[in-house]
């Protein structure tokens, strides 16, 4: 609905009528423009997550209070981003639609860039943690313009939207760690507070993309909502004058029972879910992927900086594991459809195990490089299978749970949402953890952890499989299974 009222306020009444959504001549219903500048958008807040992972543990290196705590500013980032990205949805709704959002979290993204710098000036731990904490929230923006682009043009394009905002996030996987390394050492003495001057760039740039007049607009917000409303006030105005008491009693009467039923239905779907096998597996495969990989990811940095090797060779690396993340996930969410998400599931647990022996037994660039490229794939495979998987059941239970379509969607979100809570406390946890780990057993050692977590995910790809029938993803999930990192809910 949101799409469709967007479309009637840029096109002609005669043209819209003249053109359905899916002709082959439906050229003036997209708004490719906006579509461009949203995945140059993404392309430029996913470059600071990059820069971030690259460069937060090394500075933090130089004046934490210990080794344990290297990797606790990384983790405020990863913990803020997924706590941002549960309640954006909200943020929406109080700062009148998506874009005002995006226009007042890229400059937090400013904000926290000058604090950041601003620590590495000064080594400052605890400003380091805030600056951060704040980058979550530009970072979970960031990532809802993959769903944002596809409120843009008719249902046809949207896999081609996707497509090219995931282009958006490789350019970002790789400039990211590539300005890290080139501005690393730009101010003397404050070593990479140059870094976070690049990242507060990107997002005065983003700031410029949103602010631009016309070149971004959205559908209003508010969605099936809006048309139950619209409904039932039209029929409230309609109504003949001499019974119209009765008649509003009724409608608000309706509309009570209505509401009463909406605030039950949410946890009735959770309910569902919870019940369903396939669910919980799916959520334990996601959380234990996204736990190893942080717990794996995280240290990287640190280790090879101990070993010799110079940041720009840290910064490839981390290259090769966010194109390992990102780049399969052109071809993961059809496979899904093909041959169903534990399969997938599986072999990304498999290419864990593989992940772990290169890091444990290298100790060159290509063992690096490698295997955190094999462990940047392992995670794709296994979270994108998960998120289809969670998807499909989650609205499964929302028609279970019954309702209206505003109140199915919003049960569906909540599914979604619990399963988003348990995954990114996980890979929180494990970010904290690893830098602790890495002190106190070696990167070595740490390989372990990866083993365990596939072993364990192996495990939960079988419990699926006996207690239920393995059902392929639709091509309509395809696209909440395509596109990880995701929140699928903004």
């Amino acid at each position: 609905l949101d799409s469709a009222a967007h479309l009637r306020a840029r096109c002609p009444p005669r043209a819209m009528a003249s053109s359905p959504p899916d002709a082959a001549d439906d050229a003036h219903l997209h708004d490719w423009p906006a579509v461009y500048a949203l995945s140059a958008g993404w392309a430029l807040s996913f470059s600071v997550v990059t820069a971030s992972i690259t460069a937060t543990n090394l500075a933090s290196s130089a004046f934490s209070p210990s080794a344990s705590w290297n990797t606790v500013p990384l983790a405020f980032l990863i913990v803020s981003l997924s706590a941002w990205s549960l309640a954006l949805p909200s943020l929406f709704a109080r700062l009148g639609g998506r874009l005002n959002t995006y226009r007042v979290t890229s400059v937090v993204g400013v904000a926290a860039s000058a604090i950041a710098a601003v620590a590495c000036a000064t080594e400052s731990f605890g400003a380091l943690c805030v600056s951060s904490a704040l980058f979550g929230l530009p970072a979970a923006a960031g990532q809802s313009f993959r769903f944002a682009v596809l409120t843009l043009v008719p249902p046809r394009s949207r896999p081609k939207c996707i497509g090219l905002v995931l282009t958006g996030g490789i350019v970002g996987a790789v400039i990211g760690p590539s300005y890290a390394a080139a501005s690393k050492n730009v101010f003397r003495g404050a070593p990479f507070a140059g870094v976070y001057l690049c990242t507060g760039v990107a997002f005065a740039l983003l700031l410029g993309i949103v602010c631009a007049p016309g070149l971004v607009t959205f559908p209003s917000e508010g969605g099936d909502v809006a048309g139950d409303v619209t409904g039932d006030e039209g029929d409230i105005e309609g109504a003949p004058s001499g019974g119209s008491g009765d008649v509003l009693n009724g409608v608000v009467t309706a509309l009570v029972e209505k509401e009463k039923k909406e605030k039950k239905e949410p946890t009735s779907a959770v309910v569902f879910a919870a019940r369903d096998v396939g669910y919980v597996c799916a959520v334990v495969i996601a959380a234990l992927s996204y736990g190893a990989m942080s717990f794996l990811m995280s240290p990287t940095p640190l280790a090879m900086r101990a070993r010799g090797f110079s940041f720009d060779t840290v910064s490839h690396v981390i290259t090769s594991h966010m194109l390992g993340m990102y780049a399969p996930s052109f071809v993961t969410g059809k496979a899904v459809g093909v041959f169903g998400w534990r399969p997938v599931a599986a072999a990304g647990a498999a290419l864990f195990v593989v992940a772990g022996v290169a890091m444990r037994d290298g100790q060159s660039v290509a063992h690096y490089a490698g295997g955190q490229l094999t462990l940047g794939v392992a995670w794709n495979l296994c979270f994108v299978a998960a998120t289809a998987e969670v998807a499909r059941v989650s609205l499964i239970a929302a028609e279970k749970a019954g309702g209206g379509g505003a109140s199915k969607a919003k049960s569906a979100q909540k599914t979604q949402a619990l399963a988003d809570v348990a995954t990114f406390a996980v890979a929180g946890a494990a970010s904290v953890g690893s830098g602790a780990a890495l002190a106190a057993v070696g990167w070595n050692r740490m390989q372990i952890v990866g083993w365990a977590c596939a072993g364990l995910m192996l495990v939960a790809v079988g419990v699926a499989a006996v207690g239920r029938g393995d059902a392929k993803t639709p091509a309509s999930s395809e696209e909440e299974g395509g596109s990880p990192l995701g929140d699928n809910k903004a």
